[in-house]
């Protein structure tokens, strides 16, 4: 199972004690920003954590939606998605452990224990099935596994943009991928050493999304620049070898389970051939494609989002 290095470790604690002041800035600026954007959800207790979630709508004899972020994303990623939605039903939007609020982070994070965080977190809730699941990029895979372990919760997926496991395996990948996915395995590295001091803060780089509207921005901002952000990052991408391998491994979906596929279509070749192979999970699919999106098009485009919820209802 992948892990950080003991090197790692003993280097990130070196860091943070040698230049001590920083780290001292670091954690006091964290938790003022902690006090001054209060989370909008509640903390919900899912046993050896908690996980911040926001939870609106009613339900309405309708199925309840669950939205999931793509890497390094939370809740707030929804909001232009979720206030729409929550007039037909329930939405929960959340954040993954070691994300937004959601502090704490969790010491293996694939997919599989995530859907396993999830469904606690939906029982915890008192949120019974049936749900519509609705995934952005890697939050896709997560959907999907779920599907995949509890077929009959689910009337439906929404995959926005998600990853093809195939991107995450050797195998499946270009060398120009393998060479983006070493640069990006090294950015979180270094964030993940230098966040105690808050360098990623001083040269403004935070995890999460950046192009939400400025007032949910802000707060995006300042949730991504805490140490535990770029931890939680960095352990989440050590992992999705293994995340890959366990979509590999699980069942297939339902046949007749509806499938909605919306793909970007401001992404490269081998994204949209990824795109392609998700067409291939059930009978009932449909595809729609965002021509002046990229990839975050619960950001760029949120109506074509809620208009394929909408569809499952």
């Amino acid at each position: 199972m992948a892990k950080f290095r003991v090197s790692e470790k003993v280097l990130r604690l070196a860091i943070s004690v040698i230049a001590f002041p920083l780290t001292f800035f670091q954690f006091a600026l964290s938790q003022y920003e902690i006090n001054k954007f209060k989370h909008p959800g509640k903390m919900i207790n899912v046993g050896s954590r908690h996980l911040h979630t926001i939870a609106t709508g009613k339900n309405k004899h309708q199925p309840t939606v669950i939205l999931e972020s793509g890497m390094g994303g939370c809740a707030l990623d929804w909001s232009l998605v979720q206030t729409h939605l929550s007039e037909y039903t329930k939405v929960v939007s959340y954040d993954r452990a070691g994300f937004g609020w959601s502090t704490q982070t969790i010491e293996n994070p694939t997919c599989e224990n995530y859907v396993a965080d999830l469904r606690e977190l939906l029982s915890r809730m008192d949120l019974k099935p049936p749900y519509i699941l609705v995934g952005h990029s890697y939050g896709g895979m997560i959907m999907r596994l779920y599907a995949s372990k509890f077929p009959d919760e689910v009337v439906g997926i929404v995959l926005v943009d998600s990853t093809h496991e195939k991107r995450f395996t050797e195998a499946g990948s270009s060398e120009g991928r393998r060479v983006e996915q070493l640069n990006h395995q090294n950015r979180l590295k270094l964030g993940y050493l230098l966040s105690p001091i808050a360098v990623p803060r001083l040269i403004k780089q935070h995890i999460g999304s950046k192009r939400l509207p400025t007032d949910i921005q802000k707060t995006v901002t300042a949730l991504g620049y805490r140490t535990n952000a770029y931890k939680a990052a960095y352990l989440e991408l050590l992992h999705t070898i293994k995340s890959a391998d366990q979509l590999h491994r699980s069942k297939s979906l339902r046949s007749d389970m509806p499938i909605i596929v919306i793909s970007a279509g401001r992404q490269n070749e081998e994204w949209k051939e990824g795109q392609k192979e998700l067409l291939n999970l059930s009978k009932k699919i449909q595809h729609i494609i965002v021509e002046d999106s990229w990839h975050s098009i619960h950001i760029y485009n949120p109506q074509a989002v809620i208009d394929s919820v909408i569809r499952l209802l």
